[in-house]
């Protein structure tokens, strides 16, 4: 039985972000699920050691789901050859998984030009790219399952976080606007917003912030978890959950939605 054949009876997923903390919780939980996930980044060797990683803690069967390959969100030729590549492998591609990117810590008065076009290039046109890019073939099929792996500064902008706070408002306006037109198509499209989430970028986001206020990193992490209502940082797993909902049946019927994963944190109704 050739790959294309096997992978009719599963999903095939895409997961830009995977070397990351949230991305790589995501490719996990969908192996583990039963996908075949497809793990997107642009460094050959971290991707590899990620890919070896996520394997190592899962059973035999999911670790032989997850599979990488090397593409660059901010090349739009790198991105449609790496989509049509997995195509050309494996028939489709089902679901697609945006979570790549972040955003510096800096008010608009420190956010020089590199900052903005890093972000705005790899946050929000990255996931513009990679979306354009299967949404045709999903098209093709009449079917496809969209996540954005966006951030609570969508809905409430920070101004030390000025650059992400943009990107994230302009990424949430790009889910909502495609959800519409390409629900029509088959496609659903929703976005999960993480709160502040116990990962590696965690640890240098709020180094980064304590050094510029002038407080202790690990004070200022007890600070921001006291303003939790439920008192922690979320999981990574915690936000993998969420999008493994999403892209399941039981989400049939949710379309250009927005699931919150911050403990209860957002004020904004």
């Amino acid at each position: 039985m050739s790959a294309q054949q096997h992978s009719e009876t599963i999903d095939i997923a895409l997961v830009s972000g995977a070397t990351g903390g949230m991305g790589g919780a995501i490719a996990a939980r969908l192996a583990s699920d039963g996908a075949l996930v497809v793990m997107l980044g642009r460094d050959a060797a971290r991707l590899d050691t990620a890919r070896e990683r996520l394997a190592g803690s899962l059973a035999p069967e999911a670790a032989d789901r997850l599979h990488s390959l090397v593409l660059d969100i901010n090349d739009t030729a790198s991105v449609d050859a790496g989509v049509a590549s997995v195509i050309a492998e494996h028939g489709r591609v089902d679901i697609l998984v945006n979570a790549a990117g972040d955003g510096p810590v800096a008010p608009l008065d420190q956010a020089d030009d590199d900052m903005w076009a890093t972000t705005l290039g790899g946050k929000l046109l990255g996931a513009m790219r990679l979306t354009r890019a299967v949404a045709a073939p999903m098209t093709e099929r009449g079917s496809g399952r969209i996540v954005f792996v966006n951030g609570v500064f969508r809905s409430e902008p920070d101004p030390m976080f000025v650059v992400n706070s943009v990107a994230n408002a302009g990424l949430g306006g790009l889910a909502k606007a495609i959800s519409k037109d390409l629900g029509r198509k088959g496609i659903r499209v929703n976005t999960v917003d993480p709160g502040a989430t116990d990962t590696a970028l965690w640890a240098d986001i709020v180094a980064d912030l304590g050094s510029r206020l002038g407080v202790d990193p690990a004070e200022l992490d007890k600070q921001i978890q006291s303003g939790v209502p439920l008192g922690r940082l979320v999981d990574p797993e915690e936000v993998a959950a969420a999008v493994a909902f999403l892209v399941s049946p039981g989400a049939a019927m949710v379309n250009g939605a927005f699931i919150t994963v911050d403990g209860g944190a957002r004020a904004s109704v």
